[in-house]
């Protein structure tokens, strides 16, 4: 699986090889366009929401936590768009994205009981419930395939 998603520093514009993308959201949505196996320039995301962060970052935890060993490292982004962007439908493909890059240092073993305790402070109880269903349920099936 291959994230590719390159930052083109000076233009502050994403390049995304689409044909390359192992997003399933992000095909789907260029696929629509009618974008399929072009290069797409995407100018830099607006505001970040503070829920929109907790929501990514504690996903992200979750899903690491529960597959931990069950999967690559590569797939947690993955995985975290499926919920997120596709069963949740809180964030774009790109947000996600730059919330995951710029706060990796948030997902460390170290820094989690912080990261638990904002986002405890920030979301609501029924969106933390809402993400945690979809994450157990996305674990039960991950093992349930590996286990065939």
């Amino acid at each position: 699986m291959r994230e590719d998603l390159e930052y083109g520093g000076k233009k502050e514009r994403f390049r995304l090889r689409l044909e390359d993308l192992c997003y399933a959201w992000a095909l789907l949505e260029e696929e629509e366009k009618g974008n399929l196996g072009n290069v797409v320039y995407v100018n830099k995301v607006g505001k970040i929401t503070r829920t929109e962060r907790y929501a990514a970052l504690y996903t992200r935890w979750l899903i690491s936590h529960l597959l931990s060993g069950i999967v690559s490292q590569k797939r947690y982004k993955y995985y975290t768009a499926l919920i997120l962007v596709k069963k949740l439908k809180l964030l774009s493909c790109k947000k996600l994205s730059i919330i995951l890059e710029k706060n990796r240092d948030m997902l460390v073993k170290e820094k989690t009981p912080l990261l638990l305790t904002l986002t405890k402070k920030t979301l609501s109880d029924a969106l933390i419930k809402q993400i945690e269903t979809e994450v157990v349920k996305l674990a039960e099936e991950v093992s349930r395939k590996k286990s065939q």
